[in-house]
């Protein structure tokens, strides 16, 4: 069948494109002319019906991709081929498509204000997370990347609040500690100095701590001191100089009394650390240590 070719007629003021089209702005419209005819027109500004337009063009037959390319459109040639192929996969209506919304931030300036006088106040992060409102993992990547401050934990008192460390950062703490002086040794100057014979022992110093595995133990001190577990140690227990003072040494037998740990062997299916926590130090005696205290211990008696 012989094809009608179209009359090359182009309106005065237009840009031609190739053989035969032409596009023309004028009073904030602009219109596309195949031949003669009036093909498409939207407002000036409408890029999404702009991309419509001349992807149908080219899809059409009535322009091709190397017309666009060159002036005045100076069209890359990539994004006319991206064009196309959203064209033939996704149809005309997907240039019109609304661009989803991008969802609210979480975490808002308000968050981030919240979040940080909580934390400020020595909570957890996953307490943190669930009084803010928040995912845990939200935080913490926020944590991450510094987008919350830590302001300085403060009492009444004017003293700085002690940071309240979770089970899973003091294991991985003490488990970088074994590279230097052993598993949980993180009091190393105390221990130094006990080595050298520059301090009697270490003190029993208890500080805060989230979810310290067998902590409970401290609430059955004051019937293990009424009956009588301290009483007379100056008097009728001795021990050379040394990390472990005769005190560590009673508490640590006297809470394995409490847990039923039978024999010293079985500290070793516990954490030192967390032990240690318990007694005051960082970690509980080794089972070596404890037995060698226990036969000097003896001596004496």
């Amino acid at each position: 069948m012989f094809k009608q070719s179209l009359l090359p007629g182009f309106p005065d003021g237009a840009d031609k494109i190739g053989t035969s089209l032409s596009i023309l702005t004028k009073e904030d419209q602009v219109t596309y002319f195949v031949g003669g005819d009036n093909y498409f027109s939207h407002p000036a500004g409408d890029e999404q019906s702009r991309r419509f337009a001349l992807t149908s063009l080219m899809a059409n037959g009535h322009v091709r991709a190397r017309d666009l390319e060159g002036s005045p459109l100076l069209i890359p040639h990539r994004t006319l081929m991206n064009w196309t192929k959203q064209y033939r996969q996704d149809g005309p209506c997907s240039f019109y498509r609304t661009i989803g919304r991008a969802a609210p931030r979480v975490i808002t300036p308000d968050k981030i204000a919240e979040c940080a006088r909580i934390l400020a106040d020595g909570i957890h992060p996953s307490e943190v997370a669930r009084r803010a409102g928040i995912n845990e993992s939200t935080l913490r990547k926020a944590l991450k990347r510094n987008a919350i401050p830590q302001l300085p934990c403060v009492l009444d008192e004017g003293l700085t609040k002690p940071v309240v460390v979770s089970k899973s950062e003091r294991s991985r703490i003490d488990a970088e500690a074994a590279s230097a002086m052993g598993t949980a040794c993180t009091r190393a100057d105390e221990r130094v100095a006990a080595a050298m014979g520059l301090a009697g022992s270490a003190s029993a110093r208890f500080e805060v701590g989230h979810d310290v595995q067998m902590a409970g133990l401290l609430t059955a001190l004051p019937a293990l001191c009424a009956n009588g577990l301290l009483s007379g140690i100056d008097r009728h227990l001795k021990l050379p100089k040394g990390f472990y003072s005769v005190l560590h040494i009673l508490l640590t037998l006297g809470f394995m009394a409490l847990a039923r740990i039978r024999r010293p062997e079985g500290l070793r299916h516990i954490p030192p650390g967390e032990f240690g926590k318990v007694i005051g130090l960082d970690r509980v005696p080794e089972v070596r240590t404890l037995r060698e205290k226990d036969c000097h211990d003896g001596s004496h008696r």
